[in-house]
């Protein structure tokens, strides 16, 4: 019996059309890859999946559903309450389907909890989810899920801003908990290798319409879904005659020390990045990679060292100085959608570091601007009058690249900035780098994916346990 069926279902959102005659079921005990590029339409198919869709969204078409479903997002940060333990936040989920005391209700959480991985001697439910790290909140996350005793699992790209390791430990346990419980899952992923390791069937989406489907490994022969496989393994090729120069550096970290209460984070850490070059920052969730960044950024004072951008120092530049070298640095974060104003067209979003200009613009001259940028990512132009709530995480993540491009840095430094991208929009936006770079744009990449970088960067180094090692690296320039 299917326990989620979708019959000629279709999404609206205003004039733009997310998906069309969607024909899709999902039967007890199997697990089901709904794949496809960035804006295909998965996220809709998930939200519809719960009746989450946005309020004023058109469907058409029906939606069965016959059990209890739960969901997984993508963002573990944003479902999870910043005030709450984690233990009772996991509590209030088992009270909603269950008549359990307060206490009762704790210790079936912390059983919850342990079951997801999270041993209390090491994590107690008591900790907050931001003493976590980014696979700890996910296990939070699939614990609340459980709670209600699902017969279906929905899972929204729930490994994309993980590590390699952590990842397959999440996806393990995800396997693990369907088999052993007889659950269903229907993974949302743009991750077509991840899809081809766990699932049993696999259901592309192209432009919002089901192309193909099929059991594995025989799906994999059909043409789409072979040619999105062939971009999986895709390097962008950089230009050799564009070698970086050996010259002042755009960045310039010296001495860096940092930690939260008696844990040191950063130890000690140097590093430059010169105009033209991509260096990549490698290593598991917790080892302070997102600390190295915001430190360069300005955003945090670190207890020892400085970062210079442009040999200007970001916390203690004031007044024309300091707007100087705001206009050389931008940046993209982990969480794109977290960083867009959910009121602003995203044209106003785009356009914002533009203030940072010596020129006074009009508007429709910050719109132009706003809408050549999204072009430089591949966005249409009507994508600039939409909200971002109207997008993919993967077209967000696009979108906050184009903000920061909009002014022209001399670096931008990259927080994970293709995690969560389909292999064949990740390939261009990789191209665009490398061109970028070749321009004599700086970039600074943290990512999870060491051979994406090993393609890419001209240095790549690994942060472990507070300090930078350069790894060994044969950068596309030699070939």
């Amino acid at each position: 019996m299917s326990v989620l069926a979708f019959s000629g279902f279709g999404v609206r959102y205003g004039a733009h059309t997310a998906l069309v005659d969607l024909d899709l079921a999902v039967e007890a005990g199997e697990i089901v890859a709904l794949i496809g590029e960035t804006g295909s339409g998965k996220s809709s198919a998930a939200l519809a999946a719960l009746g989450l869709l946005p309020r004023g969204t058109h469907t058409q078409g029906r939606v069965e559903r016959n059990g209890r479903l739960a969901m997984i997002f993508q963002d573990p940060q944003a479902a999870l309450n910043p005030l709450q333990t984690i233990g009772a936040q996991v509590a209030e989920a088992v009270r909603i389907h269950q008549p359990l005391s307060g206490a009762a209700a704790l210790t079936a959480a912390a059983r919850l909890l342990a079951e997801t991985g999270l041993d209390p001697a090491r994590v107690p439910p008591s900790r907050y989810p931001h003493e976590l790290s980014g696979g700890q909140r996910q296990r939070v996350c699939i614990a609340m899920a459980l709670a209600c005793q699902p017969d279906l699992l929905v899972a929204d790209e729930p490994t994309s801003a993980l590590d390699a390791a952590t990842q397959a430990q999440v996806m393990a346990l995800l396997v693990d908990l369907v088999r052993g419980r007889g659950m269903a899952l229907l993974l949302i992923t743009h991750d077509l290798l991840l899809a081809r390791g766990v699932a049993d069937r696999i259901a592309l989406l192209q432009g919002g319409r089901l192309k193909e489907s099929g059991p594995l490994p025989q799906v994999l022969e059909q043409p789409a879904t072979r040619a999105l496989l062939a971009h999986v393994s895709h390097m962008a090729i950089r230009n050799p005659a564009t070698t970086p120069a050996a010259a002042t550096p755009v960045l310039e970290v010296r001495g860096l020390t940092h930690g939260y209460g008696s844990h040191k984070v950063l130890d000690g850490i140097d590093l430059t990045v010169t105009a033209g070059e991509i260096v990549g920052l490698v290593g598991g969730s917790g080892e302070g990679k997102s600390t190295l960044l915001r430190l360069v950024l300005g955003l945090e004072q670190p207890q020892q060292g400085v970062a210079l951008v442009q040999g200007i120092d970001l916390l203690h530049a004031r007044g024309t100085a300091l707007r100087a070298a705001r206009r050389q640095v931008q940046a993209v974060f982990q969480d794109p959608g977290g960083s867009l104003d959910p009121r602003w067209p995203v044209w106003r979003s785009v356009a914002e570091p533009l203030h940072l200009l010596d020129e006074r613009l009009s508007a429709a001259e910050r719109r132009d601007r706003a809408i050549a940028a999204l072009a430089r990512v591949n966005l249409p132009a009507d994508t600039a009058d939409r909200l971002p709530n109207q997008f993919s995480g993967g077209q967000r993540q696009r979108i906050a690249l184009a903000r920061a491009l909009v002014i022209e840095p001399a670096l931008v430094v990259l927080d994970e900035a293709t995690s969560a991208l389909d292999a064949a929009v990740r390939a261009g936006i990789l191209d665009l780098l490398a061109a970028l770079a070749d321009d004599g744009l700086a970039l600074l990449f943290v990512t999870h994916d060491q051979a994406m970088i090993a393609g890419l960067a001209d240095r790549v180094f690994s942060l472990k346990q507070g300090r930078l090692h350069l790894q060994p690296h044969d950068t596309p320039r030699a070939q």
